[in-house]
């Protein structure tokens, strides 16, 4: 079956670029191997919904109309990647607006936007505000694992996408309850994100109401200490 805007997909890639750099991958190995592993990271196949911006546009229009089990790449242009690299996003900022002492390469926040050092001379300050692979071509291998199929599923699919958790829920007619688990109580990803994926979810089969909660129950009363029997005292 040839994938469609909107399907749900499991998909493995690495990313490089023209130089042969891997900057992404789903391969925990291949991380390993090209000094880009992250301990914090969850290796393995990615479920997306394709056509829905979950990866960048010229991987995502690649993938409609391909079969599950395709194995191929694609090269995208920095337009249909990560942008064109913007000269008005490169600014040139006095040194003394920064606390500690900055150089070439160091990351740097000004008034809420991440910058990359470029430079440093004569008291001021180069710094590129682009994205870090702005302006280059990419170029992925992949291949789509599986389709995901049925509403439960995707609900599943959809909830451990955007909380990073797998989640317990059930379906009461149009209404979907979802058991969220405590800790993501003050995450602020999940914060943000629990209305999108609630949206997400609302346009699988006939859903029209979702709801979260949280249960909290009370701990069991550890158990009195039995008095030991006379025969047991006779043993001792």
């Amino acid at each position: 079956m040839a994938i469609q805007k909107g399907d749900f997909i499991k998909l493995s890639y690495t990313g490089r670029l023209k130089n042969g750099a891997v900057f992404d991958t789903t391969d925990a190995n291949v991380a390993k191997e090209n000094g880009v592993y992250n301990e914090n990271a969850s290796y393995g196949p990615a479920t997306i919904i394709a056509g829905k911006g979950y990866v960048v546009a010229g991987l995502d229009e690649d993938l409609i109309g391909k079969e599950v089990g395709y194995k191929g790449h694609v090269e995208v242009p920095p337009e249909k990647g990560f942008g064109l690299r913007r000269l008005d996003l490169i600014e040139t900022i006095p040194a003394k607006k920064f606390k500690e002492k900055v150089k070439p390469g160091m990351r740097v926040q000004v008034q809420g936007r991440t910058g990359v050092v470029e430079s440093t001379a004569g008291g001021r300050v180069r710094i590129n505000f682009n994205p870090a692979l702005a302006g280059e071509t990419l170029i992925y291998d992949y291949a789509i694992e599986e389709l995901i199929e049925g509403t439960d599923k995707k609900i599943d699919a959809i909830l451990k996408m955007y909380s990073g958790q797998d989640m317990q829920h059930k379906t009461e007619g149009e209404k979907v309850i979802i058991e969220v688990p405590k800790e993501l109580s003050f995450n602020q990803r999940w914060l943000i994100a629990k209305g999108v994926a609630a949206n997400e979810i609302m346009e699988q089969g006939n859903i029209k109401e979702v709801v979260f909660q949280e249960t909290y129950k009370k701990p069991e009363a550890p158990k009195a200490e039995e008095a030991p029997t006379e025969q047991q005292e006779k043993k001792e």
